[in-house]
């Protein structure tokens, strides 16, 4: 039995970025009309930055009534890239908790207070298994004590499924999954992509299952695309120049290329 509660998976792995997290986690506290558990997956932390991290959590989490947010680090005892293994402990940790639905949020990016409200009657008007909606970019400069916003756009183009296929326009935050319709199985990150590993994610489970595309038009959230080339997106990982040919770049789209051949790909009413 599924509660109609909103897991939001949020990778975190550097505690001196904690203020960038705590207004994620406002920005899923103002959420209006839903029910929502935050999972903060950590990379590696400390115990000592574990409790730094559950008080600040706790700082944004102030309303009775709302799920406690869980708390995980991932303590592999390794330093490869983490990234998919992060998702994979939250997602495991949303089915152990039976919650309904799940989304997916980086620590430096926020949501809208509409958002999830919005997904969900997306979901519940189709029926699909997931809903997308538009994501804004906002142009930012970092500086010592907050991020000044010096630009908004919208560059993801694209309408439907088919357009998806052809490549990714829909950023990890800019969709909602019902699990309920999902197979299980199906639910992973892959773990030799340490790049691209969202795309190959949507892919698999948006490419074999009923899309609901209809929001799409309608904001949710904003992407920080800082102007200090500290993203991990071809358009903000190293120098200007080589933003897009870095080496974990090409290796994963390599592979991701090798991969996509053998996912299969339904087209269903919704999907258009």
């Amino acid at each position: 039995m599924y509660k109609d509660v909103v897991s939001v998976i949020v990778r975190f792995h550097d505690v001196g970025k904690l203020a960038l997290l705590e207004r994620s986690i406002q920005s899923l506290h103002a959420q209006a009309g839903v029910m929502l558990q935050p999972i903060v997956v950590a990379q590696r932390f400390s115990a000592r930055d574990l409790e730094v991290l559950r008080a600040a959590v706790r700082r944004q989490w102030f309303f009775s009534g709302l799920p406690e947010p869980e708390i995980l680090n991932l303590d592999d005892g390794s330093s490869h890239d983490a990234r998919s293994d992060l998702l994979n402990l939250g997602i495991r940790r949303h089915r152990e908790l039976g919650n309904r639905y799940l989304a997916f949020l980086d620590y430096d990016d926020v949501m809208y207070t509409h958002a999830y409200a919005t997904l969900i009657e997306a979901l519940d008007t189709s029926g699909a298994a997931i809903a997308f909606a538009s994501v804004e970019v906002a142009n930012v400069v970092s500086l010592k004590d907050y991020e000044f916003v010096y630009g908004l756009s919208r560059p993801y183009k694209g309408r439907n499924k088919i357009d998806l296929v052809r490549d990714n326009f829909c950023p990890l935050h800019s969709y909602l999954l019902d699990t309920s319709a999902l197979q299980p199985e199906d639910l992973y990150f892959r773990a030799d992509l340490c790049r691209l590993e969202d795309y190959d994610f949507l892919l698999r489970v948006a490419g074999r299952n009923p899309c609901d595309f209809s929001k799409l038009g309608t904001s949710i959230g904003l992407y920080m695309m800082r102007t200090d080339g500290t993203n991990s997106t071809p358009l903000g990982e190293g120098p200007v120049g080589r933003r897009e040919t870095g080496s974990h770049w090409k290796d994963s789209a390599a592979r991701l290329s090798a991969l996509r051949s053998s996912y299969e790909i339904k087209f269903f009413a919704s999907d258009f």
